[in-house]
């Protein structure tokens, strides 16, 4: 699985930040929100998305993206209010919908979580170009979780418009997001 985790990313790479509809990438999934309501992505039409794969227990990559999220935020002004953020969590086992809206509320920006069977969270991130990996583990920390850490504009249309590795500046995104959201 690390094998594949590693070819997907380089694969990623090739079309990072391409500013037109990206070919047999993304689509509408079905999940449960953090109020435990069913809602596919499809319900967001009308607004631009950035979506992004992760879990509440991740140290690192996940916090740090929506931090930054809060400065893309601040960036665009008044056009924020066209922009939804969903974060997906591919932690189902411990990502029940409240803990993902008690996790999410540390975030000054409007986000919505997602969790649901592994099943549904297997066919997201796959129509995304993604994967994850849990290893189990004794630690009191739990399971490892190594997932694709990229963030996906999406547009109001519900096209993937463009995809961020993790180092991405804000001012960078917030420059797709504008132009996407124009």
């Amino acid at each position: 699985m690390r094998r594949a985790l590693a070819a997907t990313l380089l694969s990623l790479a090739a079309w990072s930040c391409a500013n037109a509809p990206v070919p047999n990438r993304g689509g509408d999934f079905t999940l449960i929100n953090q109020d435990g309501q069913r809602m596919s992505l499809h319900d967001l039409k009308g607004k631009s998305v950035l979506l992004f794969f992760g879990y509440t227990h991740c140290p690192d990559a996940c916090p740090t993206m929506l931090s930054k999220l809060t400065r893309v935020y601040r960036l665009l002004g008044d056009q924020k209010k066209l922009v939804q953020t969903v974060f997906v969590s591919v932690d189902p086992d411990r990502d029940s919908p409240s803990s993902l809206k008690e996790y999410l509320s540390n975030f000054s920006i409007p986000v919505i979580g997602m969790t649901g069977p592994k099943a549904r969270i297997d066919q997201a991130i796959s129509a995304y170009g993604g994967s994850y990996e849990i290893t189990p583990s004794k630690s009191a920390a739990g399971p490892a979780v190594a997932h694709t850490t990229w963030l996906y504009l999406i547009d109001k249309e519900g096209q993937l418009r463009a995809q961020f590795e993790p180092g991405e500046d804000a001012e960078k995104i917030a420059g797709f997001v504008r132009q996407v959201t124009d």
